[in-house]
């Protein structure tokens, strides 16, 4: 297949991605002309990159730099493109960025989506980059959590107590401990998901995860500074009563569910 075959569409994504913003049908026509596109890929998987035609347009970062005609961000981050860039820009966004949630009882909808929305803004985080939400066992039932993952199509992974209690964290608090039983709920969920889901992705592939140890998810060898993206951050309603807490994590691996 020759490079001016090969077309934006015919690439082979991973199921699961989410198209970003950018100037897409730019990208499209410099495929068509078999221009060089740098491609720069900060998260998710590179299988796709295995599929590639034996000559293609596409060049990794770094790579001609001077003959660059279009360039293609793989990311979790929200970039703003200027329009009057000297050429077209676009980003897919893989799901590896997971919520850990801490909130009151019968907490509205509205709150939650708004303290994530504040979150994601303030990081500059793209909201299509986000794979689902995490929080401990007893907000199985919360009504304005399920409401908000029904509406997004977010998975709710729930962590018992003790699980969560065992996990180290950057902000651990006193009053949740004696709460909830857990010094942290946010932080620590969002850090239980990514072991999660890296551990079921790679006994999926058959790669050694045993017993969910953290030397074989290549996950838990991080330190949690590391593996945390976002600390908690606590959002109220402004009202007497009514807050979120928000702790953003990154999965090695993207979540294609």
């Amino acid at each position: 297949m020759m490079s001016d075959e090969l077309t934006l569409d015919m690439l082979d994504i991973p199921c699961g991605w989410r198209r970003g913003e950018g100037d897409w049908t730019g990208v499209a026509a410099a495929f068509a002309r078999g221009e060089t596109i740098e491609v720069i890929q900060e998260v998710g998987s590179t299988l796709w990159q295995n599929s590639l035609p034996e000559k293609h347009c596409l060049y990794w970062e770094g790579e001609n730099l001077s003959t660059i005609k279009a360039r293609i961000w793989i990311s979790f981050t929200q970039r703003r493109f200027s329009p009057d860039s000297a050429f077209p820009k676009v980003q897919w966004h893989p799901r590896v960025l997971w919520l850990g949630i801490g909130c009151e009882r019968y907490t509205a909808r509205e709150l939650i989506e708004t303290a994530i929305q504040n979150v994601c803004r303030g990081y500059h985080l793209a909201e299509s980059a986000i794979a689902g939400i995490a929080t401990i066992d007893t907000k199985a039932g919360e009504v304005g959590l399920l409401e908000l993952c029904q509406a997004r199509n977010w998975p709710l992974k729930t962590f018992a107590a003790d699980i969560l209690s065992s996990v180290e964290v950057p902000n651990p608090s006193n009053i949740a401990a004696k709460q909830v039983g857990t010094p942290s709920v946010a932080e620590a969920a969002a850090l239980c998901a990514i072991e999660l889901i890296s551990c079921t992705i790679l006994k999926n592939r058959q790669d050694a995860c045993e017993a969910k140890s953290e030397s074989a998810c290549e996950v838990g060898i991080l330190p949690a500074r590391e593996r945390l993206l976002v600390p908690k951050k606590i959002f109220r309603s402004g009202k007497k009563t009514g807050s979120v807490t928000v702790a953003v994590a990154v999965c090695p691996i993207e979540y294609v569910g």
